[in-house]
């Protein structure tokens, strides 16, 4: 399990170049401090990012909508174009906002998705 010390040390490691790339999905619910921690980190990121890891030989898979997802290493995937609506820094890190999140996982419609709106909206009515 990733805690928001393990993905902020993580990611000042890959040192990835701000304004490429934001956390979204479980890692950015961690930093936000909605959940205590997650199994990987997911970001998103720009084409240009994606072509950067692509290009060093990463491993990736083109999606229905055809973009890319790339296994950085065993930790972190990074999903090209998955946007959100805002941006916030957290701990010097470019993190989506919560309701740009709680979007995201409207859409996806998922159980485990279901399940992190309402740990949002339960952090939000503290």
């Amino acid at each position: 399990m990733l805690y928001k010390k393990d993905i902020i040390k993580i990611l000042k490691e890959v040192d990835l170049p701000l304004g490429e790339y934001w956390l979204t999905s479980g890692a950015a619910l961690v930093i936000h401090g909605v959940k205590e921690a997650t199994n990987d980190i997911d970001l998103g990121c720009t084409t240009e990012l994606i072509e950067d890891f692509i290009e060093e030989g990463c491993k990736y898979e083109v999606v229905e909508d055809g973009s890319r997802i790339v296994e950085v290493n065993d930790k972190i995937e990074i999903l090209e174009n998955w946007f959100v609506d805002k941006i916030e820094f957290i701990c010097g890190l470019p993190v989506g906002s919560l309701e740009s999140i709680k979007k995201q996982k409207s859409e996806l419609g998922r159980e485990k998705d279901i399940k992190d709106i309402r740990l949002i909206d339960e952090f939000q009515a503290k």
